[in-house]
């Protein structure tokens, strides 16, 4: 008869290469579940993230808060599992930040100070962006005891010579975030070093940089209105409102400014993204969206539509299928992934989450606008039924890759 195995295994003492090999095959739900074994195993998952060993594909998520969580934790839809699991976040309370933006598995906030912060739902991490009084259209106005009374928000662009098209705006220091950020998109993961955070913001969807770690946001000098923005080959990538792309490659605290692709649209479009894809074609997705009239009053996407940018002719040309690769959209960083690697996604569906400019802030009490679009049927259906997030803050989708870049 065999030795049998002593009851009290210290787990603990596992080596940590055979720890290493495990975790590293594993999605965010089990590595959620390893982390919380013990210390031993925690630290383990996070020399994995920190060194870039990590690299399994991560099937995304939705994040969104519960009056059951408290505004002090989130829960995580696995779209893999169709599973919840519920994450504290560190403070401030995830209740009261906006969500303006998630990329490489890291959300970017806007706390009651209107300052900005990246945080990573999965490990608790935080860093800091650039203080909003560096942004070159925002102005601090101070109490007598130095602190910030509130801001005001002028209103022009790089058209010279300057020209303020209105009167600046003031706002109260919590309110300018809703007013300012639109979308913040990263170029990597921001723990591993050199980090350039691309923001659209207001007035007129202007376009501002700066590394993780800078003191001061960088503001790009060119007349653009832009819906969109990616990184990929080393750049960014910028959508405007009428369909033009413009990449911009960022060198020190300037940014070299190219037209790729000229404006096709004949009218103006704020739902309006750019994905690449893993063929290596660049899409515009157009995302058309109704008001109900009836109260309470809803918004709701009705229809999505997918074009090929084709460079060399400089023109769009209608994708009626996407094939295996699946899209998505919203206040994250848009982007297109085969389903090959993700198989518990829906193969030519787009996910998209809330990101509607006004509706966000207007409507905030209302519905959330978040579903999966069949190219194919050309219908919605709900991601889960019934929807368990509170609408605010907003849902937000495609925290993919959860610990790596």
């Amino acid at each position: 008869m065999g030795e049998q195995p002593p009851a009290d295994n210290d787990w603990s003492n596992l080596p940590a290469d055979v720890l290493a090999t495990v975790f590293c095959q594993l999605e965010f739900p089990d590595l959620f579940r390893s982390a919380a074994v013990c210390t031993t195993w925690r630290s383990t998952l996070r020399a994995l993230h920190r060194l870039g060993v990590y690299n399994c594909p991560q099937t995304p998520c939705l994040i969104y808060t519960t009056a059951a969580a408290g505004p002090r934790a989130a829960e995580l839809f696995s779209l893999a599992e169709k599973n919840i699991y519920k994450r504290r976040i560190p403070d401030p309370p995830i209740g009261e930040r906006n969500i303006v933006g998630s990329s490489h598995g890291w959300l970017v906030t806007a706390d009651a100070r209107s300052e900005l912060h990246l945080l990573n739902p999965a490990t608790g991490e935080q860093l800091a962006l650039p203080p909003v009084a560096t942004i070159e259209q925002v102005n601090p106005v101070l109490k007598h005891d130095g602190g910030i009374e509130r801001y005001e928000l002028s209103f022009y662009d790089a058209t010279h010579p300057r020209k303020e098209y209105e009167e600046p705006t003031p706002y109260r220091v919590d309110e300018l975030r809703h007013a300012l950020y639109l979308k913040v998109v990263l170029s990597c993961d921001p723990s591993r070093g050199d980090c350039i955070a691309m923001m659209i913001h207001n007035p007129y969807r202007q376009l501002l940089f700066a590394r993780v770690g800078d003191k001061k946001w960088h503001w790009v000098t060119t007349y653009q209105e832009y819906s969109d923005c990616i990184f990929q080959d080393g750049a960014f990538y910028a959508m405007n409102l009428l369909g033009g792309i413009h990449r911009y490659t960022i060198g020190g605290s300037c940014a070299t400014h190219d037209v790729i692709f000229k404006d096709t649209s004949p009218f103006i479009a704020h739902n309006v993204y750019i994905s690449g894809t893993p063929s290596g074609d660049v899409l515009q997705i157009w995302r058309m969206t109704v008001y109900t009239y009836r109260e309470p009053q809803e918004l709701h996407t009705t229809r999505i539509e997918v074009y090929k940018a084709d460079f060399d002719k400089q023109k769009i040309v209608a994708v009626h299928s996407l094939g295996d690769d699946a899209l998505f959209i919203g206040h994250n960083h848009t982007f297109c992934i085969s389903t090959k690697d993700y198989p518990q996604l829906l193969p030519n569906h787009v996910y998209f989450t809330d990101d509607d400019e006004y509706w966000l802030f207007d409507g905030r009490d209302g519905r959330r606008d978040v579903g999966i679009y069949s190219l194919e049927d050309k219908c919605v259906k709900d991601v889960v039924s019934p929807q368990k997030w509170l609408n605010w803050p907003v849902p937000y989708g495609s925290l993919h890759v959860l610990l790596r870049s």
